[in-house]
């Protein structure tokens, strides 16, 4: 059987040779496999690890003699190419495609097993999936943006109207409830302009700002909008500093991320908005530090597997019903934190809850 261009014979190791056992090829194939970047195996027919080059050695992170008399634990098909996930001690789990045939070992059948790592190109392709998902993100924003900035202006007009037509004759709270639900329809105007800004790919309105004021102001709609099967509980770290972001953005991504563990908890449970201040975090690749401000949003819920957890950020990605969800909420508050220098980190556990930590650099003088 052919491999590399070479025959494969069962004999003694020669010197040099990338899979000790096999004579090594000649001419120009002898290059081609003195200089294979792939892992080489030889197994037998219950799938024991007869020989092992070097590549392969590093690849399972083992010694050669280790691994000679394993057993390799993937099942090998028909199929001259698959892809496998090969745990790696270090470096966790490494994706590899695997190419099998058939060859000969100290006059025995076996099979030539070729591992070639393909992780750098998974992530490669995982970026790009990303990019093609965050450029229909804007397109999709620009259209919500835009339908949601009419139905404000519409709202906004049925309320004037009403507030001229009742004039100096309305009772004082009708006309208080007026006046908030104005002030409420300027605010979806400024949301949606900023809607429009992140799918324009424009910069956002940083401002200085204190995180804990921005919280607090943010209570009465939490409250509104989770409902009274959650109890809402802050802890605010009062030296925390200011923020230089923008404010609405930063309403936004609480906002999110509260709904988010409203349903995990399947509106019954505690949600805890907590900040902290003069949080160092590296920043660069230069090893150098920085103070950040953290807010974290933690729940009572149901929490994540691992699984879910390494997705939760993709846009579209969700979990809940196609009438309950968008996969919307987190990949914009990832995007706000990282558009604002900052980032996001994520902890969970099965049947405990979820925290989310929101790290947002801090604004020095």
């Amino acid at each position: 059987m052919k491999i590399v261009g070479g025959d494969y014979h069962a004999t003694s190791a020669s010197p040099g040779s990338s899979l000790p056992g096999f004579r090594r090829p000649r001419g120009r194939d002898r290059s081609a496999h003195r200089d294979t970047s792939d892992a080489l195996l030889v197994v037998d027919a219950n799938g024991v690890i007869l020989s092992a080059n070097a590549v392969a050695s590093r690849m399972f992170d083992r010694q050669p003699d280790d691994l000679l008399q394993a057993v390799f634990g993937h099942p090998l098909t028909n199929a001259t190419r698959t892809e496998i996930v090969i745990h790696n001690p270090t470096r966790g789990g490494i994706s590899a495609e695997l190419h099998t045939s058939e060859t000969v070992w100290r006059d025995r059948p076996a099979t030539l097993v070729r591992l070639r790592d393909v992780s750098r190109r998974k992530v490669k392709e995982a970026r790009q999936r990303r990019a093609r998902k965050l450029e229909a993100t804007g397109r999709l924003a620009a259209s919500v943006a835009h339908d949601f900035n009419n139905l404000i202006a519409i709202l906004e007009s049925g309320l004037r109207v009403l507030q001229r037509r009742l004039g100096d004759t309305a009772d004082p709270a009708v006309a208080a409830l007026i006046e908030e639900m104005l002030g409420r329809t300027h605010n979806g105007t400024a949301l949606a302009q900023r809607l429009l800004f992140f799918a324009r790919g424009q910069s956002l309105g940083p401002e200085i700002l204190d995180p804990n004021e921005r919280i607090l102001s943010l209570a009465d709609l939490l409250g509104q909008t989770l409902g009274k099967g959650i109890e809402i509980k802050t802890e605010l770290d009062r030296s925390v500093g200011k923020l230089r972001l923008d404010a609405d953005q930063l309403d936004i991504a609480i906002l999110n991320l509260a709904i988010n563990a409203r349903d995990a908890m399947a509106g019954n449970g505690m949600l805890f908005i907590t900040t902290v201040g003069n949080v160092r975090q590296p920043v660069g690749d230069k090893g150098d530090v920085a103070p950040f401000i953290r807010i974290s949003v933690t729940d009572t819920g149901c929490g994540m597997t691992g699984e879910v957890l390494a997705q939760v950020m993709e846009p579209f990605f969700t979990t809940k019903g196609p009438e309950q969800g968008t996969g919307l909420g987190l990949s914009q508050v990832y995007d706000f934190t990282r558009q604002s220098g900052g980032h996001v980190q994520i902890e969970s556990q099965l049947g405990i809850g979820t925290t989310v930590h929101l790290f947002l650099p801090s604004s020095v003088g």
